[in-house]
């Protein structure tokens, strides 16, 4: 099962060249991601989703969600004892689609929390993608509390896949 994951994710990975998806298909990535994370943690990891269903739909830039889970699991839950639990919720507010990715982990201080976008390599990633793509339209944000986890917000323009008129 494990391999079959793996390569699901690689054969994602390898097709990412596709900028954009739906975040259905995002969190189909996200989900073997994360198959492969639960066996590597054992029933200690948890995973909720709080995903609004008119959210399915929005397009948004690929490999948008892994990099943040990532993040939550390698700085928030790896080195918590009693294991932890990552929630991803995803809404429409305002004509923006907002994701968000809470871990109950270890958080972060205010000055490791200052430099988080600079001293790793999946958050700068994600932040430059996002710039590029929307200009000044987007936020990124991490909100950290020590010892009560921190939580990665995107917040980007709603866009959804065009549907076929019918007459």
């Amino acid at each position: 099962m494990l391999i079959v994951k793996l390569s699901g994710l690689l054969r994602r990975l390898i097709r990412s060249t596709d900028h954009f998806v739906t975040l259905r298909e995002e969190l189909e990535s996200v989900d073997e991601y994360l198959d492969i994370e639960v066996v590597r943690f054992g029933p200690q990891l948890r995973v909720d989703k709080e995903i609004s269903p008119a959210t399915l739909d929005v397009v948004v830039p690929s490999m948008l969600l892994q990099p943040l889970v990532e993040n939550s699991i390698k700085h928030g839950l790896a080195r918590k004892v009693g294991g932890g639990r990552i929630t991803i919720k995803a809404m429409v507010r305002d004509g923006h689609t907002l994701i968000e990715v809470h871990d109950d982990g270890l958080g972060m201080t205010e000055e490791r929390l200052e430099h988080a976008f600079g001293d790793g390599i999946g958050l700068s990633n994600v932040n430059e993608r996002l710039r590029t793509i929307y200009g000044a339209n987007y936020h990124l944000k991490l909100t950290s509390v020590p010892g009560r986890g921190t939580c990665a917000s995107v917040e980007i323009p709603e866009l959804a896949i065009p549907q076929p008129v019918t007459a």
